[in-house]
């Protein structure tokens, strides 16, 4: 986990992300809870989106979504109404699958794959097995890139294949929970942070808030405007363990949002306290 920097106890409350556009030039929106909940966008985002585009601004997607790849991704942000290309999504599978495919090969045995079938075949060269086949409790690696399907049952028993021969695992989705319309979902980190030593000293995490996602999305920035000056950039998300804190971390001005995901009913206050993770800005909506 990034170190979060304790240099201030409070924060701006504003109404609308177009608020804080003057001093930013570049904006980092999480998907869930921010900019759609569930399969629904959130009322006024798209338009919100837009209107930084109107005024020159940068926008970007940052999203730990690893169930989907890239084209399913473009596809589903369109569907929401938002103009959303691939170069302007930057989610955590397509950042762990290159760090997989460069520190593994297919000679190194066979692949787990945790992911709904629809979303089967992630690789191309490896012998890939699921969940529903009796081989996959022996593959030699694991990719945890969904939550949807996982179960109690299936934890219990994979945690035993596991501590019968422990072997290394890739979290595509280091969230715990994402919002639904009615309730929330399973996310891999549930499933993998929770993990007990010595098996947790096997698991490889991607995606908000560590490092290599972040580093990517410099690469995006310096690729299409140059270099950018981290204050200037914003990262907006609805979770203080993953946006607040990567964002925080890498020197970036952090907003977060209350209304719709990670902190819908809670006592925002009560839970940035106790979380010791300040935010620049919180608003309820974007």
């Amino acid at each position: 986990m990034p170190r979060y920097l304790d240099k201030q106890h409070s924060y701006q409350v504003i109404d609308n992300i177009c608020q804080i556009s003057e001093e930013i030039d570049v904006f980092l929106f999480d998907g869930y809870g921010v900019l759609n909940v569930g399969k629904t966008a959130i009322n006024g985002a798209v338009e919100q989106v837009n209107k930084l585009r109107a005024m020159g601004k940068k926008v970007y997607v940052v999203t730990n979504a690893a169930t989907q790849d890239m084209k399913g991704l473009v596809q589903k942000y369109q569907n929401f109404g938002f103009n959303f290309e691939c170069d302007q999504i930057i989610n955590s599978r397509e950042v762990m699958m290159q760090e997989f495919l460069a520190r593994t090969s297919p000679e190194q045995g066979s692949i787990g794959v945790i992911v709904p079938k629809p979303y089967c075949r992630v690789t191309a060269d490896y012998d890939e097995r699921y969940p529903e086949d009796d081989s996959f409790w022996d593959a030699d690696q694991f990719l945890f890139l969904s939550g949807n399907g996982w179960n109690q049952r299936l934890q219990e028993r994979w945690v035993q294949a596991l501590q019968e021969r422990p072997r290394p695992i890739w979290v595509g989705n280091a969230d715990l929970i994402a919002p639904l319309e009615q309730g929330v979902s399973h996310e891999p980190g549930s499933y993998t942070l929770t993990l007990d030593e010595p098996l947790y000293s096997w698991v490889n995490c991607y995606g908000k808030p560590y490092r290599p996602i972040f580093e990517q999305v410099l690469s995006c920035i310096a690729r299409d405007y140059g270099e950018v000056e981290p204050s200037q950039v914003a990262m907006i998300g609805d979770t203080l363990h993953t946006d607040i804190l990567g964002g925080a971390a890498m020197g970036f001005k952090t907003v977060l949002v209350t209304g719709s995901g990670f902190l819908r009913d809670m006592n925002v206050q009560e839970s940035i306290e106790q979380a010791r993770i300040y935010p620049d800005y919180c608003l309820t909506s974007i």
